[in-house]
């Protein structure tokens, strides 16, 4: 059965909010953003009297005793089995959040527990969750927001296919920007619709064609979308009895926002664009940066990311204009650094910059990596100081400058 549209979703679950909160809800699927305007519709509907507790899982490890992960032989689902029979008293005790379900709680008779980014939470302790399902007290209940729902186990896939036939798991796919039928516009698209409905509701009413042209410029993300249908309210107003904008009416007024990788910050760097590299760590630093599994990678890893690439790719530069200068042939500068990928680029680099820019942007480099191990300043700021000292010359501070 094909998913259905996730703003069709979130009107089902509105619908079944409105007969009151379930036992049990899952909100699955890899769209964060309708997952997290499903889950804020649920907060919503917690009523006002009951004790509410919400989990951020995002730490959880997946191991562990009663789990839906692991393997999936007949051994460990007669297992689960008998750990849910008798209550999973030992499992219980390793999830001390669902015991707030069942009544009589410290400061309420109802309790709601809400797990966010339940991924792992999920993988550790669907077995336990099925075995309290039953025992849970009547006014309470529990939701889980996860990405994705691992049913190996039995009694996972028990839970989740008994809750799904009662109408109480919600999966959120991707709008699709394209229709089904290839030959049709773009604009015939459930993300062109969705952004036109959207504007509609927000008193700045785009047409489809303009509506195609911001996604365009923005990307196939809601959350960015929203963000730039809100700033053109700022410029525009609210009202919603003016016309739908035509595309003419946005020139000027969409911000350009995409995302960037390290990559493509030391192709600025070394093509001397200073607006491309001051725009890559932006994007970076405000969308972040996909791995090749396509998941977002730690912050906390960007800067040495970056600052590691970068500092490659100077060096090679540095050693090829130094062989170029002692009178090696401009085409034999990639054979002999071993520079296999984007060779033109590569010797285009060498010819463009001389021996004294090269030099003090490895030393503009390696005081953006020690300030990052002895200041509190942010990576982007320090990126950005490292940019003005490569483009315009600023000031690089010494070993001596850091109180050590």
């Amino acid at each position: 059965m094909a998913v259905p549209n996730p703003q069709d979703e979130l009107t089902r679950l509105e619908r079944l909010l409105a007969k009151g909160l379930p036992p049990v809800v899952l909100v699955t699927g890899p769209s964060d953003f309708f997952r997290a305007a499903a889950v804020d519709r649920l907060l919503t509907a917690v009523p006002p009297d009951a004790e509410l507790r919400t989990v951020d899982a995002v730490e959880e490890r997946a191991g562990g005793g009663g789990g839906g992960g692991g393997e999936d032989d007949d051994a460990d689902d007669d297992g689960d089995e008998a750990v849910a029979e008798d209550g999973g008293a030992a499992a219980l005790a390793a999830c001390p959040e669902l015991q707030d379900l069942r009544g009589g709680g410290l400061f309420a008779r109802r309790a709601f527990v809400v797990v966010r980014r339940g991924t792992n939470w999920w993988k550790k302790h669907a077995v336990t969750l099925a075995g309290q399902v039953a025992r849970i007290a009547s006014g309470c209940g529990f939701v889980l927001e996860a990405a994705k729902l691992d049913k190996r186990k039995k009694l996972a896939a028990g839970l989740v296919k008994s809750l799904g036939e009662s109408g109480n798991v919600f999966d959120f796919r991707d709008l699709y920007d394209l229709p089904y039928d290839r030959t049709r516009s773009p604009v015939e698209g459930e993300l062109c619709k969705w952004v036109v409905a959207r504007s509609t509701q927000l008193g700045v009413a785009l047409r489809p064609d303009a509506a195609w042209l911001l996604i365009a410029q923005v990307g196939k993300g809601p959350a960015e979308l929203v963000a730039e249908l809100e700033r053109l309210v700022d410029q525009f107003g609210a009202d919603k009895k003016r016309p739908p904008l035509l595309p003419a009416a946005l020139r000027g007024k969409v911000t350009c926002s995409f995302e960037s990788t390290p990559f493509e910050l030391a192709d600025a760097v070394l093509g001397d664009d200073r607006r491309a590299a001051f725009r890559s760590v932006r994007a970076m630093f405000d969308r972040g940066v996909r791995g090749k599994d396509g998941k977002a990678m730690d912050p906390g890893g960007l800067l040495p990311f970056a600052t590691s690439w970068l500092f490659q790719q100077l060096a090679n530069t540095y050693e090829g204009r130094v062989l170029l200068d002692d009178g090696v042939a401009a085409r034999d500068l990639a054979a002999r650094l071993g520079v296999r990928q984007f060779q033109d680029r590569f010797v285009a680099s060498v010819q463009r910059h001389a021996l004294p820019k090269l030099r003090r942007g490895i030393m503009a480099l390696h005081a953006c990596q020690r300030a990052s191990r002895l200041t509190a300043e942010s990576p982007d700021v320090l990126l950005d100081r490292f940019l003005m000292q490569w483009f315009d010359g600023t000031p690089i501070p010494t070993a001596e400058e850091f109180d050590l």
